[in-house]
């Protein structure tokens, strides 16, 4: 991982994350990241990624201190990660995931704003959050709420939606600029692969929204992405380190 302004808990292990570049087609002049966060144990024990992601809000029932620990402790990674590219002459800007499901919750919801009023109050032009972790079946008033409380805090916001959606309509209709899809960084073959991405793809362009291709694993599915549209690319065949 490459680590920017981590957080160590004194003997409970430290918070880190992976800034993954990202391949922006249309916009080469201008650095683009992706920011996987995790926390490590004492032992060295990690959870990364979505599993970090969606700690404490796997049951019914939230764990509303742990996600709001851990949602500060992004929000603080991110912030220093742009303090620092920044005193590099860099204008990075970072895509950062947001437990959609957890930051439904006021409580959560409150955590969050505020601690992007505190963090990320003069780097709102530098965040694009990805909500993920969205329900199986959700509202236009619920992707509006989600819109509403991130709006104030960055550039724009998109969503992550299950991989077997192909309808986003409801996304343009909430003023999402954009929709992923992770590939996870498996090493799938581009020909099987190849049908899910372009409906994905064709879909995102069909409902103007910008399509992100995370977790290419290869060259061969950078390319894909490259020629069926998508804007922007991260993973293994893109940053290696």
């Amino acid at each position: 991982m490459n680590n920017a302004a981590q957080q160590q808990p004194v003997g409970e292990g430290r918070f880190d994350a992976k800034f993954w570049q990202l391949e922006a087609f249309e916009h080469p002049g201008q650095q683009y990241y992706y920011c996987t966060p995790a926390f490590v144990e004492a032992d060295g024990t990690a959870t990364i990624g979505d599993d970090f992601l969606i700690s404490g809000s796997e049951e019914r029932v939230l764990d509303q201190k742990l996600i709001s620990r851990n949602i500060h402790a992004t929000i603080r990674l991110v912030a220093g990660f742009l303090h620092d590219s920044k005193l590099k002459g860099e204008e990075a800007k970072v895509v950062m995931p947001l437990n959609a499901k957890a930051v439904s919750v006021e409580s959560v919801a409150s955590e969050f704003a505020d601690g992007c009023r505190e963090f990320l109050a003069d780097v709102n032009g530098q965040i694009i959050f990805e909500m993920m972790n969205l329900p199986p079946k959700f509202t236009i008033d619920y992707l509006d709420h989600l819109g509403i409380l991130v709006f104030p805090f960055c550039q724009e916001y998109i969503a992550r939606p299950s991989p077997a959606w192909t309808d986003f309509t409801i996304f343009a209709n909430c003023n999402f600029q954009g929709v992923s899809f992770d590939l996870k960084n498996k090493a799938w073959p581009p020909d099987k692969i190849q049908p899910h991405l372009e409906k994905f793809c064709q879909s995102a362009n069909l409902n103007r929204l910008t399509p992100y291709l995370l977790g290419a694993a290869s060259s061969d599915i950078q390319g894909l992405a490259n020629e069926l549209g998508f804007k922007f690319v991260a993973g293994k065949a893109v940053d290696e380190t």
